[in-house]
């Protein structure tokens, strides 16, 4: 039986084109690296993600979760994630997410902050 160890699985959002009153795409970026070695996790592809938005704000009528519309992987060890509301519009404030990363044997998370203004 394989052993299993935890992604290191950092991520960062950005409000992008997304705006109070719109629909448009929100940025996330997601780095996984092997807790280990320190080498980055570079063979991910969009179904090994989830994002999940936790909590509604005041005024919010629907959320982003596994709403995914853009997958990049640079490579790197970077992925860029791109998110949109579905059947809504962004309104002002903070998102509080989850993102889940999971690999053929190791799973990782982390949370993030996603501030629409």
């Amino acid at each position: 039986m394989a052993t299993s160890t935890a992604l290191f699985v950092q991520s960062h959002a950005a409000q992008g084109f997304a705006a109070p009153g719109n629909a448009e795409q929100a940025n996330f970026i997601v780095v996984v690296t092997d807790p280990i070695t320190g080498e980055p996790i570079t063979t991910l592809t969009q179904k090994n993600f989830q994002i999940i938005n936790h909590y509604l704000i005041p005024g919010q009528a629907c959320g982003f979760t596994n709403n995914i519309t853009s997958f990049n992987n640079t490579g790197t060890g970077a992925y860029q994630l791109q998110v949109k509301p579905k059947g809504c519009k962004w309104v002002a404030g903070d998102y509080l997410a989850q993102v889940i990363v999971k690999g053929k044997l190791s799973t990782g998370q982390a949370t993030v902050k996603l501030s629409i203004r």
